[in-house]
């Protein structure tokens, strides 16, 4: 089930007696915790109806006695569990404190609510702990916000700052963030960069293009995008400028290479899908990765033909070997590959 739902069931007044979350984006974690405490839990109360526990310093039977225990003044108690090992399949855990648990979860209370909370991207559905939450709960992916809910998303955040901004420039924000293209980048981050956005713009109500531009610092990953935007447009001299501000930034050499070549062949991958007739969606599958950032490789992708990217390509394998075995200056290097790129017809 997706966090929206979980969310339904908050407002419903309908939560079940046991979840799991999983997924790195705690910002909706903290959301849906934040909506069960306004919903059901009496702040002078807060300390007896809602239990956290360390997952990683617990046993079965020490959750089983904090859910046993009744809800203080109360028609809830939450009980949190957060980073318990037993939901991949890479944990060793004990066995009888797994069982136990299943055991107790198929009889849980309807007083209480448990939460296990994982901050693992998978779970093992074959588990049977997890199949058990399922059949007397729900487990909820914390997963990225999609295209159109990442929108909204943002939109709202800029309102609760008192600033308008437009959907270009949401889009636009949103593509200079890199949200969707740095796994480890998540609502809290976007949620600072608007921070700094508003706090820029003082008393100044709409947000602009430039505005974005001076507020949302350049990720890594955008400085690659944009190096082999310049390589595309033969634009010689903006390609060493971004180049340079990499290594400014203390990029190693070898990553800084290593992100080029795989943008690269995202960009021939997505070029040849795009030329069998693939939709973005087939692309984003085949891929693995968000439509999102597919979108920005068919756009980027325009700049080249299949034999360019193959020439680019294989002269940025020749940059990499080269400075891998100490023949050749990794500086002149590149200069000398942005040179020759900057000539390709």
């Amino acid at each position: 089930m997706e966090y929206k739902d979980m969310l339904k069931d908050i407002k419903n007044n309908e939560l079940k007696k046991v979840y799991l979350l999983y997924g790195n984006e705690m910002y909706l974690k903290d959301y849906i915790i934040s909506n069960i405490k306004d919903k059901y839990i009496d702040k002078a109360f807060e300390s007896l109806n809602m239990i956290y526990i360390n997952g990683k310093e617990t046993s079965a039977e020490i959750i089983i006695n904090a859910c046993e225990t009744l809800p203080f003044m109360s028609d809830k108690k939450i009980v949190i569990v957060e980073d318990l090992q037993f939901f991949t399949s890479k944990k060793e855990v004990s066995n009888i404190d797994e069982e136990e648990l299943c055991s107790y979860m198929k009889n849980l209370n309807s007083t209480t609510c448990l939460i296990f909370i994982t901050t693992e991207d998978k779970v093992d559905n074959r588990k049977k702990i997890v199949k058990v939450i399922k059949e007397n709960g729900g487990v909820v992916e914390l997963s990225k916000l999609k295209d159109a809910e990442l929108i909204k998303w943002t939109q709202s955040i800029f309102s609760k700052n008192q600033k308008e901004i437009s959907k270009v420039n949401i889009q636009y924000f949103l593509s200079k963030s890199g949200y969707y293209e740095h796994d480890d980048r998540t609502l809290y981050d976007l949620a600072n960069e608007i921070d700094k956005i508003c706090s820029y713009l003082g008393n100044r109500k709409t947000v602009e293009k430039e505005d974005v531009d001076k507020g949302v610092v350049k990720s890594f990953q955008n400085n690659v995008f944009y190096f082999v935007d310049a390589l595309g447009q033969k634009k010689a001299d903006m390609a060493l400028s971004i180049f340079n501000d990499m290594i400014l930034d203390n990029e190693p050499i070898q990553l800084i290479l290593h992100m080029i070549v795989r943008q690269l062949r995202l960009l021939m991958l997505t070029k040849l899908y795009e030329e069998k007739g693939y939709s973005q969606g087939v692309i984003s599958q085949k891929l693995n990765i968000h439509t999102f950032v597919v979108k920005k490789l068919i756009t980027q992708a325009s700049n080249f033909t299949i034999d360019d990217l193959s020439i680019i390509l294989e002269k940025a394998l020749d940059v990499d070997r080269s400075i891998k075995t100490g023949q050749i200056d990794w500086k002149l290097a590149v200069e000398m590959f942005i040179a020759e790129i900057s000539k390709v017809k």
